[in-house]
């Protein structure tokens, strides 16, 4: 049995799995004409038996997206032997987010330089993706990328736009996308829990999917976790709705036992303490049921900005003896507090 398959200009094995999801998955291989490794995502029968306009759908979004912080399409071609489209994309040998966070030194989520680059590059992203009246529906650290520059610096980059499509802000969608502890709570109470909601969604449960993900990168843990994990899906979905307004996570540590509530990142979390306080009120905005609560993309933008354009100053405590990291943005607002009431 051979692991080799190809389309017209690029050969892949079988045996090379970089990923896998429900309608495919992707391998590694390379530019038959050059060498030039590559990532390509095949398709199988589930995905076959989709109606032709959503499968159609990540081709079209692919050709319309063009940006760094989004994985390069490379071409769109027809396997041999009549196995159907491949997309051919560049290969990120980094790996994803998902992995890396998988890694024992990233427990406890990732140094604040490396959070701060996933928060300025995903949002880059988001914001092309928004730009273009997109939503991705399936937004998590195993869909972000990490990119090895030719000059040894990181860029993270948004992939897998199976779930993606055209939709303006005012736009409302019915079908059910997305991996199911980044989901938001409207979502997962359909496509989970399989209950009759009558209920459609914008484009702002990637916002809520964003929430996720960035808590599970500042702390390496999912910010709602129920006794049992996926197995107890009417305490998640209890935990998720029944949460104050300005909580952040929920945790259920004993079977039946009661949620531990909070409105901070934990203590493990690596970030210094003048992020947390730019970051924290972040996560509250994007992890909000109450769709007159959860911020708009342009906020959630506006504030990422502020947040990955402070600067960093070092102040050591001596009664403590200890240093202490605080933003820049406070210090300036202090120092004009001061001359304020200099007069």
């Amino acid at each position: 049995m051979s692991f080799l398959r190809g389309s017209e200009n690029y050969v892949w094995c079988t045996t090379s799995v970089l990923g896998k999801g429900a309608t495919g998955a992707v391998f590694q291989g390379v530019n038959k004409n050059n060498g030039e490794p590559v990532a390509v995502k095949t398709f199988n029968q589930l995905s076959h038996m989709r109606p032709h306009d959503v499968q159609m759908r990540e081709f079209e979004v692919l050709k319309k997206v063009k940006h760094e912080n989004i994985v390069k399409l490379l071409a769109i071609e027809e396997e041999q032997e009549g196995r159907g489209k491949v997309i051919v994309m560049e290969l990120c040998t980094g790996g994803s987010l998902f992995n890396i966070l998988d890694d024992p030194e990233n427990t406890y989520g990732l140094q604040e330089q490396e959070f701060l680059l996933v928060l300025e590059h995903l949002t880059a992203g988001m914001k092309h993706l928004r730009d273009n009246n997109l939503v991705h529906r399936d937004l998590k650290p195993g869909n972000i990328m990490k990119y090895i520059n030719e000059d040894g610096t990181t860029t993270y980059k948004l992939t897998d736009f199976g779930a993606a499509r055209e939709l303006q802000e005012e736009e409302q969608f019915v079908s059910l996308y997305g991996t199911e502890e980044y989901l938001h709570p409207d979502m997962y109470e359909r496509a989970v829990l399989r209950k009759p909601v009558g209920k459609s969604f914008g484009a702002t449960v990637d916002l809520w999917s964003i929430g996720v993900t960035l808590f599970h990168v500042a702390t390496g843990q999912l910010p709602f976790r129920p006794y049992g994990g996926r197995r107890n899906k009417e305490t998640m979905f209890y935990i998720t709705t029944k949460k104050a307004s300005g909580v952040i996570s929920g945790t259920q540590t004993t079977e039946n036992g009661p949620i531990e509530w909070s409105r901070d990142l934990p203590a493990h979390c690596q970030l210094s303490m003048g992020l947390r306080k730019l970051v924290t009120p972040l996560l509250a905005g994007l992890l909000e049921v109450d769709p007159h609560r959860i911020w708009s993309f342009e906020r959630f933008f506006t504030e990422v900005q502020i947040a990955t354009s402070t600067i960093p100053i070092h102040i050591f405590h001596m009664n403590k003896a200890t240093s202490i990291k605080v933003s820049y943005i406070f210090i300036q607002l202090k120092y004009y507090l001061l001359i304020y009431r200099s007069f």
